[in-house]
C-alpha cells in the first residue's frame, strides 16, 4: 500500500479527519470493553494525534473554528490522605492480581467537569508521593503509545499512523518477532480507556454530526396468516 501524507489546510479537513479518528475510537473503545485490553495503545495514538496532530505539527482539535472544552471525571488529590492517587482508574484486583478499571463516571460522587483541552492534557491524574511520581495525561498517552519496542508493532504517528487508520489490524500481536499482547492490567491502560471515554461524551456533544449514526429500530413484521 502507498504511504499517504495527510494535510489538514482547512478546518474541513480537519472536520473529516477527525470524524476518521472518532470512528476509529468508537470501534477500539468496543473492542477494549469486549476484553481486548491492547486497544489501549490505539486509543492512546489517537489521542495523542488529537494533541500533537497526525504529523507532529500541532493541535488537531486546535485546527477547528473554535477549540472544543473536554470533559474531567476525575477526583481532586488530598494529600493529607498520604495515599497513592489515581485520578481515571480505580483498583479492581482480579482473581488475586492487581488490575486497573477505568473511572468512566462509576462514581456519582466525581463530578464531570468541562475543561480546556490544554488543563486537560496537563493535568497530573497519578500521584504517589512515597516514589516521587507525578503523571499527567499527556505523559500517560505518550508512555501507552509507544510501550513495545519492536518497531514492527510500535505505534508510530505521521506515515505509521495513517496506515493503522487505513488497515485497522486487530491488536498488537506479531508472533514471528516473539511480540504477544499481553494482559495490560497496569494503571495506564485502564487510565487511557478512561481518556477515550472522557474524549469522546465532549465531541459527542459539541460535533454530533461526526460522529455515526445511531441505527432506526423497525419493529419485526408479523407474517401474515396463510
Amino acid at each position: 500500500m502507498k504511504k499517504q501524507n495527510i494535510e489538514l489546510r482547512t478546518k474541513q479537513d480537519a472536520e473529516a479527519y477527525l470524524k476518521a479518528l472518532i470512528h476509529f475510537m468508537l470501534e477500539s473503545t468496543l473492542a477494549y470493553d469486549m476484553g481486548f485490553e491492547g486497544e489501549a495503545q490505539r486509543l492512546a495514538v489517537v489521542i495523542r494525534v488529537l494533541f500533537e496532530g497526525p504529523d507532529g505539527s500541532g493541535p488537531l482539535l486546535k485546527k477547528l473554528d473554535k477549540e472544543p472544552f473536554l470533559y474531567d471525571n476525575s477526583p481532586e488529590y488530598n494529600p493529607a490522605m498520604n495515599l497513592p492517587y489515581s485520578a481515571l482508574a480505580l483498583f479492581a484486583p482480579i482473581k488475586g492480581q492487581e488490575a486497573y478499571s477505568p473511572r468512566m463516571g462509576r462514581n456519582p460522587g466525581v463530578p464531570i467537569k468541562k475543561t480546556t483541552c490544554d488543563e486537560w492534557w496537563d493535568k497530573v491524574v497519578v500521584i504517589d508521593e512515597s516514589k516521587s511520581l507525578k503523571l499527567t495525561r499527556k505523559q500517560i498517552i505518550e508512555a501507552v503509545a509507544n510501550t513495545y519496542g519492536d518497531a514492527s508493532v510500535r505505534p508510530k504517528l505521521n506515515q505509521e499512523f495513517n496506515k493503522l487508520i487505513l488497515d485497522k489490524p486487530v491488536g498488537w500481536v506479531n508472533e514471528k518477532k516473539g511480540v504477544k499482547r499481553s494482559t495490560l492490567q497496569h494503571i495506564e491502560f485502564a487510565s487511557t480507556r478512561h481518556m477515550a471515554w472522557e474524549v469522546l461524551i465532549a465531541l459527542e456533544e459539541q460535533m454530533v454530526e461526526l460522529f455515526p449514526p445511531i441505527p432506526e429500530y423497525k419493529p419485526p413484521q408479523r407474517e401474515p396468516e396463510q
